[in-house]
């Protein structure tokens, strides 16, 4: 069975697992390559409440490593830990079988190599969530040997590692072979900087699954506005940026008939947040950093074709007589659970322009709902796009502090040969299946999600405040594009630089 069939089969049901919310900074102002989390041949669905299949070993995929062994050694992951309830690191160890789809996988892939490689995994976390660069930056000033692989953040946590020269290029660690399908092929390709790799996502870890964009929509609301059938847009390449917005404004209603837009009173058109704007511009399969033939960052954000996204995308932002849009909210203890989750789960939202992590937060929701892509610029687009959120996903590294790459070389890439199969399943059975199965369409929408994943160098490193600068635009209520191409004119200097000094200091030279 192919790749793709299967997971159309795993995600023909949406939504087991608790209450995940979005994570935002909150700011008031060729992506065809397969998911590595995307199940491949071989995998078999766990039936409802069971832990996953057993896939036989002459099915798998094996990695090509030696028969060794390491005594005992007692392998060291720092990550972010389970202190923010909305983001937690729960695919590095545990400690038993607990029945939880995701805690067993976890258990049973690190018991296997475990035992298979005569290894220990200690997982450390990080004191502070929002400080997850202070043990590392500790470690690596004095010197020393304390962790084997890091899984924190990429947007200003390991992106200030790699400016730091903290990190190995992960293409010199031995037995790491970044073209095998457990590694995401996209990833690889879109956060390389001159050939080297710092950093990479893959089937070991979810989060980056979790933190990916997509569009919910609610299917009574759908209905009720005469929309047409919006999985067949898809299909048929027409789901774009002005058809969100047409259908959006379509839908917002004064419901309380006060004469203007009231959180949790009125029905909205869209949800969003100050992330998301990230995400719709790249639903045009355009990013704010781009790369040369000779794989060096260049500054495109200042293109005509991301200004003309960006242009129909605040349209939806700053619209807020259409768009409940998180980050103007106030007078909530947690805006995500009080305010935005309620208004789409009681049907007050047409739209929800969101991450994965919502989707399980649904599945005792009442009335039906359905995932689509981010929408593309218009019907002449090839593929969809679909945002990887580099301030909530976690990301594969590995310090220079390290004693012994060639151990940490095949116990990551045995680890994460194992995990696109139990795991991986593991993830897809707790997080995008429920006891009652909402659609078909949904799985085959989240094929395409998965398989155009797109990274944004620019929003991970911010060089020269370069997301902050285009970001400024969005969260003002009425902007329009006008004043953008000012803004970055005065930016451009700073970005380009910014760029050019890393590289240099990546040890990189630029032609």
């Amino acid at each position: 069975m192919n790749a793709k069939k299967l997971l159309s089969l795993l995600l023909c049901a949406l939504m087991l697992a608790p209450a995940a919310v979005s994570c935002s900074e909150s700011t008031v102002q060729e992506t065809d390559a397969p998911s590595a989390n995307t199940p491949v041949a071989g995998e078999t669905s766990a039936d409802a409440g069971e832990t996953e299949a057993e896939v036989p070993e002459e099915t798998k995929l094996q990695p090509n490593l030696p028969a060794i062994t390491f005594d005992g050694y007692e392998f060291r992951m720092l990550g972010k830990g389970e202190t923010m309830v909305h983001w937690q690191s729960k695919d590095l160890t545990a400690d038993e079988i607990t029945g939880e789809p995701i805690n067993d996988a976890v258990y049973n892939r690190n018991s296997l190599i475990g035992d298979r490689y005569d290894v220990k995994f200690l997982e450390i976390d990080v004191a502070d969530y929002f400080a997850q660069q202070n043990e590392v930056n500790l470690s690596c000033q004095a010197g020393t040997d304390e962790y084997d692989m890091v899984a924190l953040k990429p947007e200003g946590v390991v992106s200030s590692f790699i400016a730091n020269g903290y990190l190995m290029n992960l293409y010199d660690i031995p037995h790491m072979d970044l073209t095998r399908p457990w590694y995401d092929q996209n990833a690889n390709k879109q956060m390389s900087v001159g050939g080297k790799l710092y950093c990479t996502m893959g089937s070991m870890l979810t989060m980056d699954d979790d933190a990916t964009a997509a569009v919910f929509f609610n299917k009574k609301l759908a209905d009720a506005n005469g929309l047409p059938n919006l999985y067949e847009m898809v299909d048929a390449g027409t789901w774009t940026i002005d058809k969100l917005t047409e259908y959006a404004d379509l839908a917002k209603r004064d419901t309380n008939g006060d004469g203007k837009m009231t959180a949790m009173e009125d029905t909205w058109g869209a949800m969003s947040e100050y992330a998301t704007t990230f995400a719709l511009n790249s639903g045009a399969g355009l990013t704010m950093i781009t790369k040369d033939a000779s794989d060096i960052p260049v500054n495109t954000a200042v293109d005509e074709a991301y200004i003309a996204m960006y242009e129909k995308v605040l349209k939806i932002q700053n619209n807020w007589d259409m768009t409940l849009y998180a980050d103007a909210q106030s007078g909530f203890t947690d805006v995500w659970t009080e305010c935005m989750d309620a208004t789409f789960q009681s049907d007050r939202a047409l739209f929800n322009i969101c991450w994965l992590n919502r989707a399980s937060l649904f599945r005792e929701m009442e009335t039906d709902f359905g995932i689509i892509p981010m929408p593309k610029y218009d019907d002449a687009q090839e593929n969809y796009a679909s945002f990887v959120h580099m301030y909530c996903a976690n990301t594969i590294a590995v310090l220079k502090t390290g004693s012994n790459f060639e151990r940490t070389g095949v116990i990551l890439e045995a680890l994460s040969a194992e995990s696109m199969y139990g795991l991986t399943e593991a993830y897809y059975e707790k997080t995008l299946k429920s006891k009652a199965s909402r659609d078909e369409e949904s799985s085959a929408m989240l094929d395409v999600i998965f398989s155009t994943r797109i990274y944004d160098l620019g929003y991970m490193f911010n060089w020269g405040s370069i997301y902050s600068s285009v970001g400024s635009m969005a969260g003002v209520k009425g902007q329009d594009i006008s004043g953008y191409s000012s803004t970055m004119k005065k930016a451009n200097k700073a970005i380009n630089k910014a760029i050019k000094d890393a590289v240099k200091d990546m040890g990189i030279e630029a032609e």
